[in-house]
C-alpha cells in the first residue's frame, strides 16, 4: 500500500539542527485499515460526535498523531495497529459446520478459531454459510479487504454445485439472465456448466446472500451441497479441510498486493 492518505510532515520542535517529526493520520482512515469499521461509517461516527480524540469530540477534519488516545463509544482503540502494518493474507479450507463469526450465540465453531496469530485481527474477505465449504480469504488490513470485495471488481467466485435433479436448458437460461431474490435482488450467474451428473461448475461475481442457493430454488432445484473453489485467480488447490496458507507472490499480485 502506498503512504497513509492526509500523511504529512509536522515539525515539533527543532534542537541542535535536528528537527524532529511526527506523522498525522486520518482517523476513519486507521480504523477502516484495523478492520473496526469501513471508513464510510467511521466517518458517520465522527458525525455524531461518537469518537473522542484524547476525550476531545472529534471532527472530520481532526487527524491522530502516534500517542493520541483514541476512543470510540467511550472504548479505547489501539491504532497504532496500522501503523508499519505487514499486510497478511492467507487462504483458509472451510468444513461445512464453521461459522464465519466471531461472535455467534447459536455456534461456537468459529473459523477464527483455527488461524494463526496475527498482528491486529483477522478480518474474512466475504462469507461462506454454515452449510458451505471451501475457500475462504482472510487479511489483517480492512482496506485491501473492502477493496477485493467491493462490487465494482467484479472478482469471479467459481463454485461446484450438487443438485437435486438435472437443471434443464429453460432453467440455464434464466439462471444467466437474471432470477429475482431476497426481496428485489437480482440472482445472476456468469456461468453454469455440468460436470457430471447433478454436478455443476457455477461461476459469479456477485456476493449476495446465498445468491446460489436462492437462485436454484426460484427455478425449483434444491442445492445439496455447495463447495468454493476459487477466488479471483486464488485456487482452493491441495488444501484439506481446516487448512490454511499464506497466498504466494503471484496470488498476492492478482490483488496488487
Amino acid at each position: 500500500f502506498q503512504a497513509e492518505d492526509g500523511i504529512r510532515d509536522v515539525e515539533r520542535s527543532r534542537g541542535l539542527g535536528d528537527v524532529y517529526k511526527r506523522q498525522m493520520y486520518r482517523v476513519q482512515k486507521l480504523l477502516s485499515k484495523i478492520g473496526y469499521c469501513s471508513r464510510r461509517s467511521a466517518e458517520q461516527l465522527i458525525e455524531s460526535g461518537k469518537i473522542k480524540i484524547n476525550d476531545k469530540i472529534v471532527s472530520l477534519g481532526d487527524k491522530w498523531y502516534r500517542g493520541d488516545i483514541v476512543k470510540v463509544n467511550e472504548k479505547q482503540i489501539d491504532l497504532t495497529l496500522a501503523l508499519d502494518q505487514v499486510v497478511e493474507i492467507i487462504k483458509y479450507y472451510k468444513p461445512i459446520g464453521e461459522v464465519v463469526s466471531m461472535r455467534d450465540s447459536h455456534n461456537s465453531n468459529s473459523v477464527f478459531d483455527h488461524l494463526p496469530d496475527v498482528k491486529g485481527k483477522w478480518i474474512n474477505i466475504g462469507r461462506l454459510d454454515l452449510n458451505t465449504s471451501g475457500l475462504i480469504l482472510f487479511t489483517n488490513n480492512g482496506d485491501l479487504a473492502n477493496k477485493i470485495m467491493h462490487p465494482s471488481n467484479n472478482f469471479d467466485r467459481e463454485y461446484l454445485v450438487e443438485t437435486d435433479k438435472p437443471i434443464s436448458q429453460d432453467s440455464v437460461r434464466a439462471l444467466l439472465k437474471g432470477v429475482t431474490i431476497n426481496d428485489g435482488q437480482i440472482g445472476k450467474f456468469n456461468h453454469i456448466s455440468k460436470k457430471r451428473t447433478k454436478i455443476y461448475s457455477v461461476i459469479l461475481s456477485t456476493g449476495k446472500n446465498r445468491e446460489i442457493r436462492n437462485s436454484l430454488t426460484q427455478v425449483k432445484i434444491k442445492t445439496i451441497s455447495l463447495h468454493r473453489i476459487r477466488y479471483s485467480q486464488i485456487l482452493l488447490g491441495d488444501l484439506e479441510p481446516g487448512e490454511y496458507r499464506n497466498l504466494n507472490i503471484s496470488e498476492r499480485a492478482s490483488f496488487s498486493i
